[in-house]
Formats: structure tokens, C-alpha cells, sequence
């Protein structure tokens, strides 16, 4: 995948600085939990429909200067809605030297929109990861964090340490769950010099993902996002791995779009449908020895992303 950086040469120093009111998607929602128990909701303030295809998550993860990992969002935002990135691990990973990575709580998968990509992804962050949210390659729509600063295991509470933990404080980006304030409408869109996460986020206790896919904002006075409760489809990529690239797809709900990503972010198919089937013809682009990201966009836009080796 490319990698969309922001020079931060010069900005770090502005002041904190918000994106046009009630014109663009922010993020209103992040779950740090235990585990890889993962999620970042997005807010629609707009009173149109908002289409994702533009949008690149981005994760400057540990103080780097640059974006370490990114996902692409995919299908679009209701008027006044959300939209909810999850992490994508469904199964515990044996790291070796007995270290296990858990799978994500299938409960708070159930809440997702669309499962991130396999690690590294950002929804693998620890809450010493700042975030950035951009559009159309380099435009910045909101920031969480501060980019390329390591502040510690978290950002805190402590003002006289710049709100990291080099000297004590309460960890508020680690083990919780932060939501963004009714007040706020719009994203942030400079760097800021500290992170004070109080100036614009609610904290919440860890694992908490009861209000996930719902939100309150002065954006919509008269009214705040449903919650959304689904049953989790079943769908099936196989084989998998598949020694001969031959590649099939089943869905216990009508799917609209299938799309095979390679690692590098290049896309290989794309196939627009109406069905509960489908199978590969590759009539060009034949995919070689590798990893690649296979999205299963369903009817309704929610969107499934799952890892398909050929070994």
C-alpha cells in the first residue's frame, strides 16, 4: 500500500485547529481495549450521503514521522450516521515463545461496517499511535493523537509533561474507550502542540462498545444515530490458500462488489454483482505467489475484508 504522509516540518507548533463545521466526516468514536478488542467509529455531520472511496485511515504508530500503516474505507456514510472500522482478527494467532494475539470480540465485530486488514493495521493501535484521517491522498480531515510524538504507553492527564507519561498521569488513550464530545463538529486538521485528549473527548471505561454505531452531535440538535444491530453474514473465501489462484466466494446475504487488493494496495479484480456466488475469471491480471486483501461488499455497503494466500 502507498503510504500518504503529512510534512509535519513547521506545524507542530500551531495552534489546535478544526476542519469547516459540520461539513465532513471526523472520528467519533475509539474503542482501546483489552486484546485486540479494536474499533474506530466515523461520523457523518453532513445532511448527505458520503461516499468513502476518498478516505485512507492512516497509523503513525510508537512517535514514527510518517504513516506506518494505513486502511482504505469502503462504501459510504448515511446523513447524520456512522460508520464503524473494526479489527479484523477473527482467530487467536500463536506468536510463538507461548505470546498468543487474541482474536477480536465477534460481539464487536458484529458492530462493524468493515474488518480492518490483517496486522499491521490501524486498528492494531495501543494508544501510544496517533491516527490521521485524510482524503484524496493528502488532505487532512482529523487527527487523533499527535503525530510523531511517543508518548510513552499513553497519552494522560499530566499538562506539565505535555500530556504524555513520562511522569506519572492517568493513561487515557490506553484501556479505554473515548468518545468524542456532543460540541464538537468538525475534525482536527493541524497537528496540535499537546494532545489533551479532555478538550474533545468523553472517556470511558475499557471494553465498553455499548454506544458504538451511534452518535450524539450539535450537527443533528434534533436527533442521534440509531445504534445498529445486524447478524454477522457468513462468508466463505476458498480454497484458501489456493495453490492454482482459483478463487471463489459464498455469502449467506446478496453481495454488490467484490474487489482483490494485493498487498501493495494494487487492485487485481473487480466485479460488480448481484448474488450469494461468485468465482474468479482471471482474464488478465493473473495473481502470482502472494498475500492479497479480498473485500466482500454486501447489499445495504457493509464491507468484509479478508486475507487470501497463494502460496
Amino acid at each position: 500500500m502507498r503510504f500518504f504522509n503529512i510534512a509535519l516540518s513547521g506545524l507542530l507548533f500551531l495552534p489546535l485547529a478544526g476542519a469547516a463545521q459540520c461539513t465532513d466526516i471526523f472520528i467519533s468514536e475509539y474503542v482501546e481495549g483489552t486484546g485486540n478488542n479494536k474499533a474506530i467509529e466515523f461520523y457523518n455531520p453532513t445532511g448527505n450521503p458520503i461516499n468513502l472511496a476518498p478516505y485512507v485511515l492512516q497509523r503513525w504508530s510508537n512517535g514514527e514521522a510518517g504513516s506506518t500503516d494505513q486502511t482504505a474505507l469502503v462504501g459510504q456514510i448515511a446523513p447524520n450516521s456512522t460508520f464503524v472500522l473494526v479489527n479484523g482478527q477473527t482467530e487467536d494467532i500463536d506468536l510463538g515463545g507461548g505470546n498468543i494475539s487474541p482474536a477480536c470480540d465477534p460481539a464487536l465485530q458484529l458492530l462493524g461496517n468493515q474488518l480492518d486488514n490483517p496486522y499491521p493495521a490501524p486498528t492494531y493501535m495501543n494508544g501510544d499511535d496517533a491516527l490521521v484521517l485524510v482524503k484524496n491522498n493528502n488532505t487532512v480531515v482529523d487527527i487523533f493523537g499527535k503525530p510523531g510524538e511517543d508518548p510513552g504507553v499513553a497519552w494522560t492527564d499530566d499538562a506539565a509533561n505535555g500530556f504524555t507519561d513520562g511522569d506519572g498521569g492517568t493513561w487515557l488513550t490506553s484501556n479505554h474507550t473515548l468518545r468524542r464530545k456532543y460540541a464538537v463538529t468538525g475534525g482536527v486538521t493541524l497537528p496540535p502542540v499537546a494532545f489533551d485528549t479532555f478538550l474533545q473527548w468523553d472517556t470511558l471505561e475499557v471494553n465498553t462498545w455499548s454506544g458504538l454505531g451511534a452518535h450524539a452531535c450539535a450537527c443533528n440538535p434534533t436527533g442521534i444515530s440509531a445504534p445498529r444491530v445486524q447478524a454477522r453474514p457468513e462468508i466463505r473465501v476458498f480454497p484458501n490458500p489456493s495453490a492454482d489462484a482459483s478463487l471463489q466466494i459464498t455469502s449467506s446475504v446478496p453481495m454488490e462488489r467484490v474487489e482483490v487488493y494485493t498487498a501493495a494496495g494494487v487492485l487485481v479484480q473487480q466485479n460488480a454483482l448481484s448474488g450469494l456466488s461468485w468465482q474468479a475469471a482471471w482474464e488478465q491480471n493473473i495473481p502470482s505467489s502472494g498475500v492479497y486483501f479480498v473485500n466482500v461488499t454486501l447489499i445495504g455497503g457493509t464491507t468484509y475484508s479478508h486475507r487470501w494466500l497463494i502460496p
